[in-house]
Formats: C-alpha cells, sequence, structure tokens
C-alpha cells in the first residue's frame, strides 16, 4: 500500500432518533458491549464501538447529537454479521427500555462508507 491509499473501515452506524437522550446513547453503547457476539469481538480486540459527535448537518435536530459507530478491526467478522447482531442486541434493548421506561426512540443502523463515515 503507498502513501495515501485509503483502507476502508467497515462498520455499522448506530443513531437515536426522536424520543432518546444521550443517557440512551450511553445506556445503548453499554448495552452493546454485553451483547454476547459483540462481547466477544470486542474481547478479542476485533471491534470497537465509539461514541461520535454526528456530522451530518442535522445536529440536535432527530435526536442526540451523538451516535454509536461499531468499527471491525479485523476481518473475523462481516459487516452483514455486525448489522445483524447490532439490530438484535437494539432490539432487545428497546424492548427492554420501553418495559421499564415507557417509549422506545427511533433508531437508525446502517453501514459506514467506505472512508469510515
Amino acid at each position: 500500500m503507498t502513501e495515501g491509499d485509503q483502507v476502508a473501515v467497515l462498520g455499522v452506524r448506530v443513531r437515536l432518533g426522536d424520543g432518546a437522550t444521550t443517557d440512551d446513547v450511553r445506556a445503548l453503547k453499554a448495552w452493546l458491549e454485553r451483547d454476547e457476539p459483540l462481547e466477544d469481538l470486542i474481547s478479542g480486540a476485533q471491534l470497537r464501538i465509539e461514541e461520535r459527535t454526528r456530522t451530518d448537518g442535522q445536529k440536535g435536530r432527530l435526536g442526540p447529537d451523538i451516535e454509536l459507530v461499531l468499527q471491525l478491526l479485523s476481518d473475523v467478522a462481516t459487516v452483514v454479521a455486525l448489522t445483524e447482531y447490532t439490530n438484535r442486541a437494539v432490539k432487545t434493548w428497546k424492548n427492554n427500555r420501553r418495559r421499564l421506561q415507557g417509549g422506545e426512540p427511533d433508531t437508525e443502523i446502517r453501514p459506514l462508507g467506505p472512508d469510515g463515515e
């Protein structure tokens, strides 16, 4: 690889929308870190979950200014598998939140672009 070559960043972005708070983002991050397949990837240094400030020009309009980025650090899992794990974990978190707090925030889960954005 030569200088200036970009390496594709593989992963998934999770955004919470209407009805969510910054505390919800942090609670979801903690939940994802404890979800079995994701926890296994994290403990094996194959996945990192980061909180990032939104960069799409819609700051705060549809929810918190923070989003979660699940970034694969190795090729042990595919983006398709990571998306499936994430969808299942987010659905379970939302069901739990609805049961405990009432209501459930909108969520958007999508693969990262090739530049990590």
